[in-house]
């Protein structure tokens, strides 16, 4: 960022000396003296703020430069390379009293570079946020900021903080995982400096800051044993949100939204609730994680939409691991897909009826183009078993 503030600084303060018609313009010099001064101080926000100004201030006598300096925030904001070399260079932010770093850093592309699946609603909202940026210029050209900082709210499981991997790696910035652990303090006042040790980093890199369980340090101001500890942090919040850099994006997520304070929500450029996931997305992610196993017989009878009708209501992460534990017994027991995943269910599952229910779902779906034979070789059940089950169909 701070290669770009000296430009912004630089360029504009060449144009006004040499162009008198600026220099007529008591508002663009306050503006020009203003951004010298928070260039110094190194306040990214108010650099961004004052160039937007600058730029819609000589729009209309010298229409390149204004376009220039659109052009110069359009660039740091999309582009990740100022965060990546800053990461050598500028410390992460460490406690004073343990010495515990209160972030983790990931380069973009390291992890989560694969959009996780979800319903078509949220996969249009994260194209939105993703345009944003790419068009960053035409925004700008009209006096608009795109978002800066995301809430992401839904059960333990459904891709939330996945999906923050996934922002940050298609803006090509690092991704700052704040450290709650490390970050929350005993001491009074503590907390709140620590947290803001890390939301200026996050800022001076131009990186995607990531604060996962964010009702833990944004929780509702009203509980009567706190001693003044959260109100403070909830109100260090609350200004940072209300003056997010665009050369940065915050990401928060909460599987308690309840919990959040009031004054928090309004905050959000976007909240975004994330469900857990349909039949549909349940049947993508066992066709993504097994695939490589299902042959043109499992195909036929269509094993993920059966598999998928039993794992009903599980979260996305839930159906990942169970897609692993799937491939390792097949790898270490020699079990086939269907008996291994019907094994898998009834390891963790508390109803014993899985293999009836499995043909039942079957028989149901396919009809005629399955036998009570072949579902008895598929389930381990015998044939009478099986009969048993289906004919519970009505």
């Amino acid at each position: 960022m701070v290669g770009s503030l000296k430009l912004v600084i630089l360029f504009s303060s060449f144009y006004i000396i040499m162009n008198k018609e600026l220099n007529k313009t008591d508002k663009t010099s306050k503006y020009l003296l203003d951004l010298v001064a928070a260039g110094l101080i190194g306040d990214t926000r108010k650099v961004e703020a004052i160039s937007i100004s600058l730029a819609r201030s000589i729009r209309t006598i010298n229409p390149h430069v204004s376009s220039s300096i659109q052009e110069i925030l359009a660039v740091n904001s999309t582009s990740g390379s100022n965060a990546i070399r800053s990461m050598g260079s500028a410390p992460i932010p460490t406690d004073n009293e343990t010495h515990l770093e209160m972030a983790r850093i990931i380069k973009p592309h390291s992890e989560g570079g694969i959009l996780p699946v979800f319903n078509d609603k949220v996969n249009s909202w994260i194209g939105d946020i993703i345009e944003e940026r790419e068009n960053i210029t035409a925004l700008l050209a009209l006096d608009i900021t795109p978002s800066t900082n995301l809430l992401l709210i839904g059960q333990p499981g459904t891709g939330k903080t996945m999906l923050a991997h996934y922002i940050a790696s298609q803006l090509n910035k690092n991704l700052v995982i704040m450290d709650l652990s490390s970050s929350i303090s005993n001491l009074m006042g503590k907390t709140g400096h620590n947290i803001k040790k890390v939301l200026n980093y996050a800022k001076e890199t131009g990186a995607v800051l990531l604060l996962d369980e964010f009702d833990a340090i944004a929780k509702k101001r009203d509980d009567n044993t706190d001693l003044g500890e959260i109100k403070r942090v909830v109100n260090v919040l609350l200004m940072e949100l209300e003056d997010w850099p665009i050369s940065s994006m915050l990401i928060a997520t909460s599987n308690h939204p309840e919990l959040l304070d009031k004054a928090i929500w309004r905050r959000f450029d976007h909240i975004v609730e994330i469900p857990l996931p349909s039949l549909v997305e349940t049947i993508k992610l066992l066709d993504h994680n097994l695939s490589q196993f299902i042959n043109e017989d499992l195909k036929n009878i269509s094993i993920t939409n059966l598999i998928a009708e039993l794992l009903d209501g599980k979260n996305a992460s839930d159906i990942v691991k169970f897609t692993n534990n799937v491939k390792r017994r097949m790898a270490l027991k020699n079990e086939e897909l269907i008996l291994a995943s019907l094994n898998e269910l009834e390891l963790h599952s508390t109803d014993k009826k899985i293999r009836g229910k499995f043909c039942i779902l079957a028989k149901e779906m396919l009809g005629k183009k399955i036998t009570v034979r072949k579902l008895a070789e598929m389930t381990g059940l015998s044939t009478a078993g099986v009969q048993h089950h289906i004919s519970k169909i009505k």
